[in-house]
């Protein structure tokens, strides 16, 4: 299990770096200088001056080779200090910290939905094949799958916030459920189709194994039947937990966007327009060990399944 482990962490943290690495280099190989676009959209205006631009290039490293300054990023962020936002001159570790809470309380929320009304769908797929239950179900997942998370988000906007008026148009952490109802809503249907197909998928196959047959001449009832073949499905369903992670990181940029929630997704969004390199990667820092520790997690769970994942063995 150490050796798997340790595989593992090494493969993550060669990627994070890689992911890293290439973020970099994109926003400093991209058209534009940082520095023009950070003093005139929100310097006072004779910090626009010649002058008062080479003394923030100089300030922030710009005036520097890109490899130097990448590796004195990467040092930087290995000592846990990831630098200052060009735009107001704060530690980025500081707007992280202010925006996290709300995206980890929304996505929280949304994974916790998804999996109350994904498992019981994929499961009544799966006892009743063919049947009525089966055929709605895949009709959903199948409108789910075709609906981006932006558009969904619109959708839900348009119906709840402004025709019905049940919600805020914009959300708000400190109104309680009600005020972050709908990207929490709009997050969970976007997990939902991934977590019942494969919940329907794992659980068929695990009711057509040979120990169901047996449990089912044994005289088992449909309860054991079901919850035995979901712990044999727990591989799958781990691996699908981490794989989720990025997914739902990626929705959160445009959900929050949609919405206006003052997250990390909101945050990513607007560093990115204004070319606010230590802030884009600072997020993407912490979205990366986000993914790279769900996945060890994943494998982990999977791993304790199955030994034989662990030996490098086909399950």
């Amino acid at each position: 299990m150490a050796r798997f482990l340790s595989r593992r962490l090494l493969a993550s943290a060669g990627t994070l770096l890689g992911v890293l690495v290439a973020v970099f280099l994109l926003l400093s190989a991209a058209p534009g200088d940082s520095a023009r676009l950070t003093l005139i959209g929100h310097g006072p205006i004779g910090a626009r001056s010649p002058e008062a631009l080479e003394a923030f290039r100089q300030l922030h490293g710009l005036d520097r080779p890109i490899p130097a300054r990448l590796l004195a990023w990467l040092g930087s962020a290995a000592r846990l200090d990831l630098g200052r936002s060009f735009r107001d001159g704060r530690p980025v570790t500081e707007r992280i910290a202010e925006t996290l809470p709300a995206t980890l309380t929304v996505n929280a929320l949304a994974l916790l939905l998804a999996i109350l009304l994904a498992v019981p769908l994929g499961v009544a797929g799966a006892r009743r094949p063919g049947g009525a239950a089966d055929r709605a179900g895949s009709l959903l997942l199948d409108a789910l799958f075709s609906l981006p998370s932006f558009t969904l988000g619109l959708l839900l906007l348009l119906l709840f916030a402004v025709e019905l008026r049940w919600v805020p148009v914009f959300a708000d952490l400190s109104l309680g459920l009600r005020g972050i109802a709908l990207p929490v809503v709009t997050l969970a249907l976007v997990a939902l189709a991934p977590i019942a197909r494969v919940t329907r998928r794992t659980v068929g196959e695990a009711l057509s194994s040979i120990p169901a047959l047996s449990g089912r001449a044994r005289g088992e009832s449909g309860r054991e039947e079901t919850l035995r073949a979901l712990r044999r499905a727990a591989p799958a369903f781990a691996g699908l937990g981490a794989a989720l992670v990025p997914q739902l990181v990626a929705g959160s940029v445009l959900v929050e966007r949609v919405f206006g929630l003052a997250g990390t997704g909101q945050l990513l969004a607007d560093s990115v327009f204004s070319r606010d390199l230590p802030t884009v990667l600072g997020l993407t820092l912490v979205s990366g060990l986000a993914v790279v520790v769900a996945t060890l997690a994943g494998d982990v769970v999977a791993a304790f399944a199955d030994p034989r994942i662990a030996e490098g063995e086909e399950p």
